[in-house]
């Protein structure tokens, strides 16, 4: 399946001590799959190709590949290739809200927003209706003389 959006990423190895090459590669494909640069349907490169492009061996990129499968990241097809699952492994099931939130979140990524400003718009969209939703809390002495249901009348009418 092919994306009109997608974006080829170009998978490197920098030298590092702390983080290791297969850390880095892995990490970059996660990134690459989170990102949408690589699509739901993407076949990723094969072990040669990676191996070639990065410097690292075959039987390396095999285990990156192995825990990206195990992860649900990824699916490996016989004969075919490794391919990226259409689904993560948070959204498995196919409800109508998870469906809109996935559109909506792929609709910012094309626009080229990173996931960090997606969640913070999303966050910040979530937060101010939450604050709107607010209930007000009137506390009152009890011989108010009719004053609390007075507020309470008030607030309630103005929320409408």
């Amino acid at each position: 399946m092919a994306s009109t959006n997608f974006r080829p990423t170009r998978l490197q190895i920098t030298p590092d001590r702390e983080i290791t090459p297969s850390k880095q590669l892995l990490d970059q494909i996660r990134l690459a799959i989170a990102s949408g640069n690589y699509p739901p349907g993407h076949r990723l490169p094969s072990t040669r190709q990676l191996g070639s492009m990065t410097g690292l061996h075959r039987n390396t990129i095999s285990k990156i590949y192995q825990q990206l499968e195990e992860q649900g990241l990824v699916k490996s097809q016989a004969g075919s290739g490794i391919y990226v699952n259409a689904r993560g492994p948070s959204f498995r099931s196919t409800s109508e809200p998870e469906q809109l939130v996935q559109k909506s979140l792929n609709d910012l990524l094309a626009l080229g927003y990173s996931l960090n400003q997606a969640k913070e718009l999303f966050l910040s969209a979530i937060d101010w209706r939450l604050r709107c939703n607010a209930k007000v809390l009137v506390a009152v002495p009890q011989r108010d003389l009719g004053v609390g249901e007075l507020i309470v009348t008030e607030v309630t009418s103005s929320r409408r």
